[in-house]
């Protein structure tokens, strides 16, 4: 029989079903498949979450579908690490608010808000910066700006595809920590 593992808010409970897997192996399974993602695909917020959905039954294509222009940074503008908004909307299917009726100080949203919090909080701690061009340059020495000529070039160059599936690994991690964490309460 499949262990289940429960992601409740009090006011709904949806069951994520693993067959014989522990947390840790669950985690890691998360893990390996969004970096694969980033690597064969790319579109880190895409990644981030399809292998969150994928392993914890979250939502559906059209969450995944909503997720195509965070990548780069918003919209490829370096803002917010598509990674990371990509795992904060894993959290917000796992445990918000379903209808806009839903108070703002609803149980579901105050979980879905303290789990987000928690997860900006430790992907920028292990980054130093919840930024995308911050990262870059982190990671690079200098930041990519895809909407200009020839810089998606450089960005393959200087290894893009071998390091920011790191970052898409790490985020899947974390977000995958945190929707868990919330189900163990």
């Amino acid at each position: 029989m499949p262990s289940t593992i429960k992601l409740k808010s009090l006011e709904r409970a949806q069951s994520v079903y693993v067959i014989h897997m522990s947390k840790f192996e669950l985690i890691e399974k998360i893990e390996r498949d969004a970096h694969s993602y980033e690597k064969i695909y790319h579109g880190c917020s895409q990644c981030v979450l399809k292998a969150l959905q994928e392993h914890l039954q979250l939502g559906n294509g059209e969450a995944f579908k909503a997720a195509s222009a965070l990548a780069g940074g918003i919209a490829r503008m370096g803002e917010t690490c598509g990674a990371l908004t990509g795992g904060i909307l894993a959290v917000g299917l796992a445990y918000g608010r379903e209808k806009l009726e839903d108070t703002a100080y609803s149980q579901a949203y105050a979980m879905a808000m303290e789990l987000s919090i928690d997860l900006y909080r430790r992907f920028e701690k292990e980054f130093g910066s919840t930024k995308c061009w911050d990262i870059q340059k982190s990671l690079f020495g200098r930041a990519f700006d895809f909407k200009k000529p020839g810089e998606r070039e450089e960005f393959v160059r200087a290894g893009g595809y071998e390091k920011c599936p790191e970052v898409v690994k790490k985020a899947a991690r974390l977000a995958a920590e945190a929707i868990l964490k919330g189900g163990t309460r």
